[in-house]
């Protein structure tokens, strides 16, 4: 038998916690304060290596640095930014240091509205050639990135792995989500289009990682009330919640979960390692 064959897909939980982090500087609540190591959460992002030898960084946050030196990731073959926030593209000058020994510019997989935005506010990293055509780079280094722009409701080839991506509703903006096999990432929307709940449906998903910022009502992101709905809806055989901010602790979000659900419903946490 061929050795991919029995080989699974591994995700690393980079970060699970909200734009703030947890804690949040100076707050005094239970839960910045908990000696919980679980409730101790960087900006989201998570770090996928399939049993194709791909490495991929999702989203690159302000936390990327302490990230990667946690969860010792030395290497990655390109990176997904889901969105333009800043919780979630700040850190894209730390990708510097995973271009220094590379022969060739670092793969980053966005939409294209995101693209544009990024590339006016990182015009030196992602649009170097035309920001240095008179003068020349001098000081630390630029990450060398090259933007690849991916079709949306249909398979992307990055590499040997397929992934179907979609966008989400988030504010005034919108968010990349995607599938790679039975897994589905879906982070910072406050709704899901019912033809991504139908994608979902149809492909039996094992593994949804899903947005959930908070107990109360929220304009921007899914709720514990709204993700409990699609969870219901989509019924994937495990779910992991991520995103959280500081009025979710780690162990009632747990145990709330597991009243709710007769099947793997659970409160992601950082170094977290979950494989499918």
């Amino acid at each position: 038998m061929d050795k991919k064959e029995d080989k699974l897909n591994k995700i690393t939980i980079l970060g699970s916690g909200t734009s703030t982090g947890i804690p949040i500087i100076g707050c005094q609540c239970e839960v910045c304060l908990s000696k919980n190591e679980k409730n101790r959460r960087f900006r989201t992002s998570i770090y996928l290596e399939t049993k194709r030898d791909l490495t991929l960084l999702v989203d690159c946050t302000p936390d990327l640095r302490s990230q990667a030196l946690a969860n010792d990731i030395r290497k990655i073959d390109g990176v997904i930014i889901t969105h333009d926030h800043a919780d979630h593209a700040n850190g894209i000058d730390d990708l510097r240091a995973f271009t220094f020994a590379m022969d060739h510019d670092l793969p980053v997989y966005m939409e294209e509205k995101i693209s544009k935005s990024l590339t006016k506010r990182f015009d030196y990293i992602l649009d170097r050639e035309n920001v240095f055509k008179d003068r020349p780079i001098l000081g630390g280094g630029i990450a060398h990135l090259k933007k690849h722009l991916v079709k949306l409701n249909e398979e992307n080839k990055i590499a040997n792995d397929l992934f179907y991506f979609f966008n989400l509703p988030h504010g005034h903006t919108k968010t990349l989500g995607f599938i790679h096999e039975s897994f589905a990432y879906i982070i910072d929307c406050n709704a899901i289009p019912k033809s991504v709940i139908e994608q979902l449906k149809s492909r039996e998903i094992d593994l949804l990682i899903l947005d959930c910022v908070n107990a109360k009502k929220h304009n921007t992101h899914l709720t514990v009330e709204t993700a409990f709905k699609y969870i219901r809806e989509i019924k994937p055989k495990r779910c992991g919640l991520i995103h959280m901010g500081h009025d979710l602790d780690h162990k009632w979000l747990e145990n709330l979960c597991k009243e709710s659900f007769d099947f793997p419903v659970f409160p992601t946490f950082d170094g977290q390692i979950l494989e499918y």
